[in-house]
């Protein structure tokens, strides 16, 4: 069975404070210090590609607010088209917690191999926390320092199918990037700057692409 990603949207992809309003129910916005901005939403999609491209079986269960308010379809498309290829499905049990409501959807799919991206953290067990990559700057979301390293460890290890609870004796890459796409001139903190130029990230995936291609 391939393995599992659970995704979340808010808090993860842009900052985590993003409401609608009556006026404007069917567009969102980010909010900073309580006040709407017009910063973009989605912003880290192009990094989350990136992290993802090496790992092709794995797939995608949305765990977001996002498809209770939009639905799903609408949802799904807020993502690249390769990420949208991922997706299998929904986690939308009505659980008190998001690790209830990714738990039970887990069990229901039969799943062993998984993990999730979310920053909500209340009411995971601690004895479940290796299944969790969870910024806790609300702001700075996927781009929170350290959270990119971790998050590639454990999908290596969840993807070579490596106990998770084990991932704490697993080398850390003195670079992300250069040990995922072999790019020794490109350092993790160039990817998450290059996030303001969507063509430098893009160059970053062609060349990725041409690499794993050359090895095929």
């Amino acid at each position: 069975m391939n393995p599992v990603l659970y995704l979340d949207f808010d808090g993860i992809l842009h900052p985590a404070d993003v409401r609608v309003t009556p006026e404007e129910p069917l567009h969102p916005r980010v909010y900073v210090r309580g006040k709407p901005t017009d910063e973009p939403l989605f912003r880290y999609v192009s990094l989350l590609e990136l992290l993802l491209y090496p790992y092709p079986d794995l797939r995608i269960v949305l765990a977001t607010s996002w498809v209770r308010a939009f639905g799903y379809e609408r949802a799904l498309k807020q993502l690249s088209p390769s990420l949208q290829e991922r997706v299998i499905g929904a986690a939308t049990f009505p659980a008190p917690t998001q690790f209830g409501t990714i738990s039970i959807d887990a069990e229901e799919r039969g799943l062993n191999r998984w993990i999730a991206l979310d920053d909500d953290q209340r009411g995971w067990p601690e004895d479940r926390r290796h299944q969790l990559v969870a910024p806790t700057n609300p702001y700075l979301a996927l781009v929170e320092p350290g959270v990119t390293a971790t998050l590639a460890i454990m999908l290596e290890t969840l993807c070579a199918g490596v106990p998770l609870d084990e991932v704490t004796n697993v080398a850390r890459p003195t670079s992300t990037v250069e040990r995922l796409f072999a790019l020794p001139n490109v350092t993790e903190a160039e990817v998450i700057r290059a996030l303001e130029e969507d063509a430098k990230v893009e160059e970053i995936l062609r060349q990725a692409r041409a690499r794993r291609d050359d090895v095929v």
